[in-house]
């Protein structure tokens, strides 16, 4: 009995013992950040010149049109049909356009939309090394998303949305294509008597995209001493890329919410999977001019966390003290817009700055149709 009760006693130890044998090796962090490794990033641009001033937080609070951009789970708080129209001119002459078309149905269960995007330049000069003033060809870019978007509410206060959208990237000779999905909810209540709302998305997950066409062709000079003489066709070979997948999740709290006016705070954090964490806050205040007319104010501050100011050594890589200090202001956006309504006809009109650190600022202008 004596000998058992040791020998329990000896395994019940034993394992207790061995981890004290063995060196405490900290756990290796890994960080799966793809920095520049995603494709189509032009599926990250603001849709809207109202949503761009609220700095992206508007994923909370949109019920109209763009929510098939900023959060698809808006779509089904529609009151009714509308369209929406926007231009934007980027740097380097670039452009980016965004239309949208959506109408409720089933009463207002459901919401039912399509849009589509395009960012894009044109007629750039062909540089080789050996020809830097040009070859006398040039090349163009163009980005296409087409997509369909359903929404519907479960209740009077939750709903939920998805977007499909096929992508199309054409640069010169190559084009690569894929499908994304967006999936978001919206949650609507009170808080104090004053409307509370809250937004969970995820948005451009999907396949990867793989640069094919012409281009990619090119002959192999023979080895020198081998067999041929002739060169050999070959073609370079691409790697896959990932869309620019993004997790976010926002507020909006209508801290003043009268008859005739309204001031609401909105907040978000997003986490995408090529870059660093970031949060949003941002702050709307619209106001009634008359049975037919109203403004509203808007601002916020996107802070990024791959903006240069936040990287140590971003003077060894040529970012001056002026480059600093525009960087800082990176994700800055101010605006603001009328809406006009005339029986049950409603136009729109927003306009938005938006600050981009050391590249030149942008103006983004939207148009929103309702009836």
């Amino acid at each position: 009995m004596k000998r058992t009760l040791a020998l329990l006693v000896g395994l019940w130890l034993v394992p207790g013992l061995l981890p004290a044998q063995v060196p405490n090796i900290p756990p290796t962090e890994i960080d799966n950040t793809r920095y520049g490794g995603t494709a189509a990033q032009f599926l990250t641009l603001p849709a809207d010149a109202r949503g761009a001033a609220l700095g992206g937080a508007y994923a909370a609070l949109v019920s109209d049109v763009t929510a098939m951009f900023w959060n698809p789970a808006g779509l089904a708080l529609l009151t009714r049909k509308e369209a929406a129209f926007t231009f934007t001119e980027y740097v380097a002459s670039t452009h980016h356009i965004w239309g949208g078309i959506a109408w409720p149905l089933a009463g207002g269960d459901w919401g039912l939309g399509v849009s589509i995007s395009n960012f894009g330049f044109g007629d750039q000069p062909v540089y080789t090394e050996d020809n830097f003033e040009g070859t006398g060809e040039t090349y163009s870019v163009s980005e296409t998303a087409i997509g369909i978007t359903g929404s519907f509410q479960f209740s009077d206060r939750f709903s939920v949305g998805l977007t499909g959208r096929y992508v199309n990237e054409s640069l010169a000779n190559t084009t690569a294509a894929g499908f994304t999905v967006d999936f978001g909810t919206n949650y609507h209540t009170e808080v104090a008597g004053r409307p509370i709302r809250a937004s969970f998305v995820v948005v451009n997950f999907g396949l990867s995209f793989q640069p094919e066409g012409p281009t990619l062709n090119t002959d192999v000079d023979p080895i020198e001493g081998g067999m041929g003489a002739e060169p050999s066709p070959g073609q370079f070979r691409t790697s896959a890329a990932e869309p620019p997948t993004q997790f976010r999740v926002g507020v909006a709290y209508d801290v003043l919410a009268a008859v005739n006016s309204r001031v609401t705070l909105l907040s978000e954090f997003w986490q995408p999977n090529d870059s660093d964490p970031g949060y949003g806050l941002a702050a709307e205040y619209a106001v009634n001019l008359g049975s037919s007319l109203s403004a509203a104010a808007r601002g916020s501050y996107a802070y990024q966390g791959d903006n240069a100011e936040t990287d140590p050594d971003a003077g060894k890589a040529g970012f001056g003290s002026s480059l600093q200090d525009d960087a800082k202001w990176d994700g800055l956006s101010l605006g603001g817009g009328l809406a006009w309504k005339a029986g049950a006809f409603n136009l729109g009109l927003d306009y938005t700055y938006r600050h981009l650190g050391i590249l030149p600022g942008v103006n983004m202008f939207s148009v929103k149709l309702g009836w």
